[in-house]
């Protein structure tokens, strides 16, 4: 009978982070593929945990998938850790999934720590969604295509930065997207974790370059309004409205509250959406 193949999240800097079911899997597989085996080595010393590592990063991980696979395949099972995080977001882990999948073995995620989601749950944003961009491309044309997406996006973004490019980064950003709010983390969860707001007008702290970084950049306050006024959002709006008033159990007032909870804006935005999409559709069928 094959293995099975455990993506496990583990700490992004607190050792503590580690969830319990993290730990048992870590106990129990067969053979653990780390993108570090010395950083993991340090993990698993922490919680005594002893068992063999092989490397899997970036630049092995096509050849080293294909070995895996044959070990569970013999009825091995493997747990693939990374640095800090979840496998497979910017990091190593979606060519060993693919390569598993396609043999037949089970896939099973160890889920945990996330920077992104870490960043996120500080940034302040009332927004109900958000994009995760990965790294910056380096330099080029790919970069700027990058900092265009960025740009367009009307709702937060995530991103990392090594910590030799994040100054030169966050210059960009604030250039390009002066009226937006940036939050830059970093060494999220450890001893020295900082957070520092931008733009210039909001805070002039300095940015050390020392450690992982993390940015959110949030769209300015006025922003979401614009999108309030677009057809997609007030035809959204409306859709729910009809929705909950349907039969006459929710009152339109209170559907109106829960609109504007369940699309993150205010009573005002939602009703005004409402009473704009009613009238488009009035014109439409006229």
């Amino acid at each position: 009978m094959p293995g099975t193949l455990y993506m496990v999240a583990t700490p992004i800097g607190n050792l503590e982070d580690l969830t319990f079911r993290a730990r048992r899997i870590l106990s129990e597989v067969d053979l653990i593929a780390a993108e570090d085996t010395r950083r993991t080595s340090h993990l698993l010393s922490h919680y005594q945990i002893k068992k063999p590592m092989v490397s899997l990063r970036e630049h092995n991980e096509a050849r080293e998938a294909a070995r895996l696979v044959e070990k569970m395949l013999a009825g091995q099972s493997v747990a693939v850790v990374t640095d800090a995080g979840t496998p497979g977001i910017a990091d190593p882990g979606a060519r060993m999934v693919n390569a598993a999948r396609a043999a037949g073995i089970q896939v099973v995620p160890i889920p945990g720590a996330s920077a992104v989601t870490a960043a996120m749950s500080v940034s302040g944003s009332t927004v109900p969604e958000f994009t995760f961009l990965g790294f910056p491309p380096a330099k080029g044309e790919d970069r700027n295509r990058w900092f265009e997406r960025l740009a367009g996006l009307t709702h937060p973004a995530v991103f990392f930065e090594a910590p030799h490019r994040i100054e030169r980064t966050v210059a960009e950003v604030e250039g390009m997207l002066v009226k937006k709010h940036i939050l830059v983390l970093r060494e999220l969860t450890k001893l020295n974790e900082t957070v520092v707001e931008r733009p210039n007008n909001v805070s002039t702290e300095q940015i050390k370059p020392i450690g992982e970084f993390c940015v959110v950049v949030i769209p300015e306050i006025d922003s979401n309004e614009i999108s309030t006024n677009s057809t997609a959002f007030q035809r959204e709006a409306l859709n729910l409205f009809t929705q909950l008033t349907a039969g006459g159990q929710v009152s339109e007032e209170f559907a109106i509250e829960l609109i504007a909870l369940k699309l993150a804006v205010t009573e005002a935005a939602a009703r005004k959406a409402v009473k704009k999409a009613k009238i488009s559709v009035k014109q439409q069928n006229q």
